[in-house]
């Protein structure tokens, strides 16, 4: 099994160092992919007031959409893979994707937040079989000198759907309909659905691995503690992001277009910090790239609660958004250095933490401003997650090198 895996890697990276198209056109194809996933995840924080006063709901009820999603990927990642694990993998893909595109569908004609809430698990299921399917191929395709960079391009889909899909779907929300927004990132999963079935090539099929090996691996090494790490920065980041209207509109009296323009900002940093942190992952390594992302995760949430003009705020958004955004693909480095046996599994549970984060993030925000807490407090308590998650990272150190 090791040995059939070794050779799909060898043979990705023979290609990935002689002729870099090979890896990369169907990298960048799924990273399409990920571009809708992105959009999805993270318009509902731009029109979460929409949503709110659409359905008659308080903010932080309406927030449980997103939670709804995260908590639903983050729950069935890791199971999914176990039971897709004999599938070929672009009608798998294809077939999340299809999932994903009605679910944005369904949750557009939702009258209620109980329906909203459904169509939402629906899609948070599309999403945990795509994902991790994708940054698993991407892996294999790029080879071990190239693993950072493609893992980068596919997590830099998500951020690139964040300058260019939350944005536009902010503004649509607020110009037309919350709904319209919806039905806007139904068809960014259409437009990566042809591209998909037009362009990827036929996949190599991973190694089969046991659903009781799959959760073994927590156990090898520092596994468990680095997903930990993720979950925690995860959610320190999306507390805040969650509620930015609410943030932004308390703190520096941004709202309207200007917000839309801050989210923009947001995600202009995070594509920089998502490309840029596979970048200095194959250089750096992967410890102190996350060093560096972590403790400016740190200190620009604890900044936004003096972040009393757009002007400001702008500049805080930009560098959260690089930060939030730096976590993800040097931590899949050090866990696919770790288990690189196991890579698509350790891969699954990394993305399980971030989507798991998330819902931690989101659902513990709305519970603050449920409860009355101010903006401010949310972004200190956002702040205390992220130093937690430095103090889990010291613990960790440089991972051993796995064993041949």
């Amino acid at each position: 099994m090791t040995t059939s895996h070794g050779s799909h890697v060898a043979a990705a990276h023979t290609s990935g160092t002689t002729k870099k198209p090979r890896w990369g056109r169907p990298v960048a194809v799924l990273a399409v992919g990920s571009f809708a996933m992105g959009t999805d995840s993270f318009v509902l924080a731009g029109i979460l007031p929409q949503i709110s006063h659409g359905l008659s709901v308080s903010a932080g009820a309406a927030g449980q959409v997103i939670t709804t999603f995260a908590l639903v990927y983050g729950l069935t990642a890791p199971l999914l893979a176990a039971f897709t694990a004999r599938l070929p993998r672009k009608p798998l893909m294809a077939c999340a994707l299809t999932l994903f595109i009605l679910a944005n569908l369904a949750s557009a004609i939702a009258p209620t937040l109980a329906l909203l809430l459904t169509a939402r698990i629906a899609a948070g299921l599309g999403a945990a079989l795509f994902t991790p399917n994708a940054s698993a191929a991407a892996a294999a395709l790029a080879g071990p000198l190239r693993r950072g960079q493609a893992l980068a391009v596919i997590l830099g889909g998500l951020t690139v759907g964040t300058v260019l899909g939350v944005p536009v779907g902010t503004a649509i929300g607020q110009q037309v309909s919350w709904r319209a927004s919806l039905v806007f990132v139904a068809a960014t999963g259409v437009v990566a659905l042809v591209g998909l079935m037009a362009t990827l090539p036929r996949l190599p099929m991973p190694p089969t691995v046991p659903l009781a090996a799959r959760f073994g691996v927590m156990a090898r090494g520092r596994v468990l503690t680095i997903v930990a790490f993720m979950m925690l920065a995860s959610a320190s980041s999306i507390m805040v992001y969650t509620y930015i209207a609410e943030v932004l509109g308390q703190t520096a009296h941004t709202t309207g277009a200007a917000l839309a323009v801050a989210l923009l900002v947001w995600g202009v940093g995070g594509v920089v910090g998502s490309f840029g942190s596979g970048w200095l992952a194959d250089r750096w390594g992967a410890e102190p790239t996350l060093w560096l992302a972590s403790a400016m995760l740190a200190l620009t949430l604890a900044a936004f609660p003096i972040t009393y003009s757009t002007a400001m705020a702008t500049v805080v958004m930009a560098l959260n958004g690089a930060a939030a955004w730096a976590v993800a693909t040097p931590n899949n480095h050090r866990l696919t250095a770790l288990a690189p046996d196991l890579a698509s599994v350790v891969i699954s549970f990394n993305s399980s933490a971030l989507y798991l984060g998330q819902a931690l993030g989101a659902g513990l925000g709305g519970l603050l401003l449920t409860h009355g807490a101010g903006a401010r407090l949310l972004c200190l308590a956002a702040a205390a997650l992220a130093v937690l998650a430095c103090a889990l990272h010291l613990l960790i150190g440089r991972p051993a090198p796995a064993p041949a």
